[in-house]
C-alpha cells in the first residue's frame, strides 16, 4: 500500500478514534438518561425516605453551587441509600437542587435537615435505583445529539486535506474534492443560521427553557462554518 495512502487511512482512523468515540459516548449517556427518567415517570414506587445528610456540594467550576440531600429508605426489609434528583432535567428538579449561590443552595439544604422525611420513588426491578423527581424530562435529547453531530462534521471537514497539487496541508487525511468540502460548509452553514431563526421563534410562542441557549449554540455553529469556508475559498483563489 503508498505511504500516502496508509497516511490517509491511519489519519481517518484517527478522526474516528478521538472524534466519534467520545462523540457516541455522549449520545448515549443523553439518550439513556433520558429513557431512564420517562421510565422513572411510569414504573417507579412511591416510598418515604429519611435525610440522612444535608449540606450543599459545587456544580462545577464556576457552576455554582446546589445542595446536595443524602436520604434512606427501605423496600422488602433492605435498606438503601441515594441522593439522586432525577436521571435528566425537568422542570422541578431545578428546585430541588437549589443554587446557584451558596446561600441559595445552603436555604435549600437547611429545609430538608437531616432527620426529616421526604419522598422518593424506587425502581421495583432494582430498588437501589431511586430519585426524588418522577416528572418527564423538560427537553429533548435529539437537539443536544445534533449539536454534537454538527460539531463533530465540522472538526472533520477541518481535518481533511483539500485534493490538488497547489493546496499544502501539512494533516495527512484522506482526499476530498475542495469543492466538496465547501460546498458541506456552505449548506451547514445555512442549515444552522435556519435553525436558530427557527429556535428563536419557538421560544417566543410560549415556554421553552433551552430554546434561546440552542439558538445561539446553532448561530456560533454557523458561525463557525461560515468562518471556515470563507477561508478555505481564500486559500482556493491564492492558490489558484
Amino acid at each position: 500500500m503508498p505511504a500516502r495512502l496508509r497516511g490517509s487511512w491511519a489519519a481517518l482512523f484517527a478522526l474516528v478514534v478521538v472524534y466519534l468515540t467520545p462523540l457516541w459516548f455522549v449520545i448515549y449517556l443523553q439518550t439513556s438518561s433520558h429513557a431512564d427518567q420517562k421510565r422513572a415517570s411510569k414504573s417507579f414506587a412511591r416510598v418515604r425516605a429519611t435525610v440522612v445528610e444535608s449540606g450543599v456540594a459545587p456544580r462545577g467550576k464556576g457552576k455554582g453551587w446546589f445542595a446536595k440531600i443524602t436520604y434512606q429508605y427501605e423496600v422488602d426489609g433492605r435498606t438503601y441509600v441515594s441522593s439522586r434528583i432525577s436521571f435528566t432535567g425537568t422542570e422541578t428538579s431545578g428546585l430541588l437542587r437549589g443554587g446557584p449561590s451558596r446561600e441559595d443552595a445552603a436555604a435549600t439544604a437547611a429545609e430538608h435537615s437531616v432527620g426529616s422525611t421526604i419522598d422518593a420513588y424506587y425502581d421495583p426491578t432494582d430498588p437501589s435505583q431511586a430519585v426524588r423527581d418522577v416528572s418527564l424530562p423538560s427537553s429533548s435529547p435529539l437537539t443536544r445529539i445534533l449539536l454534537l453531530l454538527l460539531v463533530a462534521v465540522l472538526l472533520g471537514l477541518l481535518g481533511v486535506s483539500a485534493r490538488g497539487p497547489r493546496v499544502r496541508v501539512s494533516f495527512p487525511g484522506p482526499r476530498v474534492p475542495e469543492s466538496w468540502i465547501t460546498a458541506v460548509l456552505f449548506l451547514g452553514c445555512l442549515a444552522s443560521f435556519a435553525a436558530a431563526a427557527w429556535y428563536v421563534i419557538a421560544s417566543s410562542r410560549g415556554p421553552a427553557q433551552d430554546d434561546l441557549g440552542t439558538a445561539f449554540a446553532f448561530v456560533f455553529i454557523g458561525s463557525m462554518l461560515l468562518w471556515t469556508w470563507r477561508q478555505r475559498r481564500r486559500t482556493q483563489r491564492d492558490a489558484a
